[in-house]
């Protein structure tokens, strides 16, 4: 299991404990929304038959293809992103290719580095009406079909909601394979759906412990609860504004990007919120530890690190560094929580990723928002 280390975060009991009605209260909308089934993201790592369907498309995918690429944009690509960078499994053979963005360089890039014939599309949009992605589709499969003619079909799998959108419309009109977003899933929250787990899946991911981690989680989130009510009162009573994701492992690079999205977006509501800052340690040490240390005191920073193994002169050195920063800063006036992974497998990463979405679902209760809409983000589509 993971562990918790809250020592500096800086806050007395007694401010904690004054808080006790409204973390009660949180946590009782928690609880109901989970055993309604009104919030969906609850239920995904108990759903055991989801898992057997993603083993058997994913086996037929790794035996025809040897690339994957992924269409999607923000809650459909970063928790994907995340988890196949830390779980790369050493043994895969199918090549991974994740394109978020409509930018013209980077799909011709993509397009002459493989082969189209050997090469398999997911598409991943909730809606089933993202722009970028429903663009970057057509690009594709103008592409596809003129490869392969009248086979694209059997290239193609799409991952949406049902009844809904182009994608679905495309998938009834093709018979083309489809996996569902359900639709009280939010995007940010369906890691743990066919938005992750199929692509997961299809690279040897062990998707099954990965759910296994992301049930301790739910059935244990006292800590994630902690967590949010130590980061809603810091930022509501001590004016730390900034949210900051301290990674200390190459394997976790990924995953500063997916916090920032699930804060920011969950969060960042009637001039409410704290702005996410994802970094790197011990490279980050270098350049952005000397603000947290000495400029504007209005960080919070969470360390996560990974427990090394006896004997491992580096990973030794990797805690060394974490244990050292999160002293400095705590000596400076920044508070911090240590999160401590005692590996990096599939239980663990699945652990980690189902604690923060609770985490952030528990502080927008606390706030008194809705943690599931992103209303702003909304209206930039309408300029689009």
């Amino acid at each position: 299991m993971i562990s918790f280390d809250f020592s500096k975060c800086s806050l007395k009991d007694s401010e904690m404990e004054a808080l006790s009605k409204e973390v009660a209260k949180a946590r009782a909308t928690l609880k109901k929304e989970r055993e309604s089934g009104a919030v969906g993201f609850w239920a995904l790592p108990f759903d055991e038959d989801l898992l057997i369907r993603c083993r058997n498309v994913a086996k037929d995918i790794r035996y025809r293809f040897q690339n994957l690429i992924v269409l999607g944009i923000g809650g459909s690509s970063v928790g994907l992103r995340a988890l196949s960078r830390a779980l790369w499994p050493s043994d895969n053979r199918l090549r991974l290719l994740i394109q978020e963005s409509p930018d013209p360089q980077s799909v011709e890039k993509i397009l002459k580095a493989i082969d189209l014939n050997r090469t398999c599309i997911n598409v991943i949009s909730k809606s089933g009406a993202t722009i970028e992605t429903t663009t970057l589709l057509d690009h594709f499969l103008t592409a596809l079909k003129d490869k392969v003619g009248e086979k694209w079909r059997d290239h193609v799998v799409v991952t949406t909601e049902q009844n809904k959108g182009k994608l679905f419309g495309l998938v009834e009109k093709e018979k083309l394979i489809h996996f569902e977003i359900p639709e009280n899933v939010d995007g940010r929250f369906s890691v743990f759906s066919a938005v992750g787990l199929f692509p997961l899946t299809c690279i040897g991911v062990n998707t099954q412990k990965l759910l296994k981690g992301a049930a301790r989680a739910v059935d244990n989130h006292d800590n994630a609860c902690r967590n949010g009510t130590i980061h809603y009162l810091l930022n509501k009573n001590h004016g730390k504004t900034i949210s900051v994701m301290m990674t200390y492992g190459d394997a976790l690079k990924e995953f500063g990007g997916w916090y920032a999205q699930l804060w920011a977006e969950s969060l960042g509501k009637e001039g409410k919120g704290q702005t996410p800052l994802a970094c790197q340690g011990p490279q980050d040490q270098h350049s952005l530890a000397q603000l947290f240390l000495d400029g504007p005191k209005d960080k919070v920073v969470t360390f996560i690190k990974v427990a090394p193994q006896r004997g491992d002169k580096l990973g030794e050195l990797m805690e060394r560094e974490c244990n050292a920063t999160a002293q400095a800063c705590f000596e400076s006036g920044c508070p911090s929580v240590t999160i401590t992974l005692p590996s990096l497998d599939e239980e663990t990463l699945g652990e980690l990723l189902m604690t923060h979405q609770i985490q952030t679902a528990f502080t927008g209760h606390l706030m008194g928002i809705n943690p599931y809409d992103q209303p702003a983000v909304e209206r930039i589509k309408k300029f689009i």
